[in-house]
C-alpha cells in the first residue's frame, strides 16, 4: 500500500508537468507561415473610356477604331472619318452594341469583352467585314 501512495503522487505530478509544457513537438507540422498565392499574370482589361475620351482599338485587318461612351446605352464608333452611334444590345457576356445604319448607312456590331472586341459592319461596297480588335491605349 505504501508503494501506491508513493507512486500515485509521482504519476500525478508527471502528468501535470506534461500538460503544462504546452510545446508542440509534432515535427510534421511546420512552424513557418504559409506563403501568399502568386499573383495572376493575366493582362488587365482595357479601361473604359471616360467622358470626352476614347479607347483606341487596333484590328487584325489593319483598321483602327476609336470607341467613346455617349451614355450607359450608347457608344460612338469612329473609323477614320466615319462615325456611327450604336445602341446597347443583349450579350451573353461582355458588352454588345448594334446599329441598323452603321458606318456606311448599313448595319454594324461591336461586341467587347475586356480588351478584345469583335467588329462587324458592311462597307461602302456592300461587303460584310468581320474582324477582331485589341485595345490598351486611351486617346483624348
Amino acid at each position: 500500500m505504501k508503494r501506491a501512495t508513493f507512486f500515485l503522487p509521482a504519476f500525478v505530478a508527471l502528468g501535470l508537468t506534461a500538460c503544462v509544457s504546452g510545446g508542440n513537438n509534432n515535427s510534421s507540422v511546420p512552424n513557418t507561415p504559409v506563403p501568399n498565392p502568386p499573383a495572376n499574370n493575366y493582362p488587365a482589361p482595357a479601361p473604359m473610356p471616360q467622358a470626352g475620351g476614347a479607347t483606341h482599338f487596333d484590328c487584325e485587318n489593319g483598321l483602327g477604331v476609336n470607341i467613346r461612351n455617349l451614355s450607359v446605352n450608347q457608344i460612338e464608333l469612329r473609323l477614320d472619318d466615319k462615325t456611327a452611334v450604336l445602341d446597347n444590345a443583349v450579350a451573353a457576356s461582355g458588352e454588345r452594341y448594334v446599329s441598323n445604319n452603321g458606318l456606311f448607312g448599313r448595319g454594324a456590331e461591336w461586341h467587347q469583352k475586356g480588351s478584345e472586341a469583335f467588329f462587324a459592319f458592311t462597307d461602302s461596297y456592300g461587303n460584310k467585314v468581320e474582324t477582331t480588335c485589341r485595345s490598351g491605349v486611351i486617346r483624348n
